[in-house]
């Protein structure tokens, strides 16, 4: 069983915007919900074997704000996460040679397209739980039941739970079993 955790960078800041997406920062209110989910997270003593991260500002600083509470050892910076496809985070994923544990740090709607693409289309994610998106600072747990990263496929993958800024949603226990 792996396990895939998916982190949505903190609010950002728009104040003072200068229509260069990339170098925007997080707001007062993203640290805070940042730290929120970190503590949240830590209560679950669960580990964290590598972090994936965009390379935009605000990722960088969310995994800074992140780390500080979690530590995480090995972490490297992807380009192609800024803006990407949910296909790009899929075949990113299956790259990877991690015994356990992998934590991406990115963008909407890149994470709502990955998770249309892990989850079978026949299991419908229940808004109610997560929301028409996925918010800035919510952590969302997957249990990927492969050997390998690179066996992955829509099969058997199960969302875990959703853990939000403001509130923890809780266990979700959503399974994909397409045949």
């Amino acid at each position: 069983m792996k396990y895939l955790y998916l982190l949505r960078h903190g609010k950002s800041l728009w104040k003072n915007y200068d229509g260069n997406d990339h170098e925007r920062d997080i707001s007062k209110k993203g640290i805070e919900k940042t730290k929120n989910v970190a503590q949240k997270f830590l209560l679950k003593n669960e580990v964290i074997e590598l972090c994936l991260y965009s390379s935009s500002k605000r990722t960088k600083k969310t995994l800074r704000i992140f780390n500080k509470i979690i530590q995480i050892n090995k972490k490297r910076e992807k380009k192609g996460l800024y803006h990407c496809s949910g296909a790009y985070i899929f075949n990113l994923i299956k790259k990877q040679n991690i015994k356990k544990s992998i934590l991406i740090i990115g963008h909407e709607p890149s994470f709502s397209e990955f998770l249309d693409i892990i989850i079978n289309s026949n299991v419908k994610i229940n808004l109610s739980v997560l929301g028409e998106k996925i918010y800035t600072s919510s952590l969302i747990k997957i249990a990927i039941d492969v050997s390998t990263w690179a066996n992955m496929n829509r099969k058997s993958n199960t969302l875990i739970y959703h853990i939000c800024p403001d509130k923890y949603v809780g266990e979700m226990k959503k399974k994909s079993n397409q045949s």
